[in-house]
């Protein structure tokens, strides 16, 4: 097996704490749906849904990114984008909270520039020559 550049396994490890997260949300979320009182249990239910399916997304990436997937380059940026507009999001507003913007925002900006530095955009991108 060949040696992974430090880039590499740093992205992989940012985007498997963020499934683990997502994943742990929806697990949350799921106990709360049926041990508290929610205003509304089909919107309570479509949230679980959407947590659960980007945690599945974030779960794909991390391990395609791992394998060398040249499909898992796209959203693997992708997911960090969303990550650092919700981060920045979190920053203002009535309810600005700014440790949790920043806890979102400084990983999402290290995978991101992880997965877009030239040797793991290399091995994800590899180029094809023309014969």
């Amino acid at each position: 097996m060949q040696k992974q550049p430090k880039k590499l396994i740093i992205a992989v490890i940012i985007i498997a704490l963020e499934a683990l997260i997502l994943w742990g949300l929806g697990v949350w979320s799921l106990v709360a749906l049926f041990l508290e009182d929610t205003a509304s249990f089909v919107s309570a239910l479509f949230l679980l849904g959407m947590v659960l399916a980007a945690a599945l997304w974030a779960s794909n990436i991390a391990i395609g990114v791992w394998q060398h997937k040249r499909w898992a380059y796209s959203p693997a940026l992708i997911l960090q984008l969303i990550t650092a507009a919700i981060a920045t999001a979190s920053f203002g507003g009535e309810f600005g909270i700014v440790w949790l913007g920043l806890g979102l925002l400084v990983p999402a900006a290290t995978a991101f520039y992880c997965v877009f530095s030239k040797e793991v955009r290399e091995l994800l991108r590899p180029t094809e020559t023309l014969e």
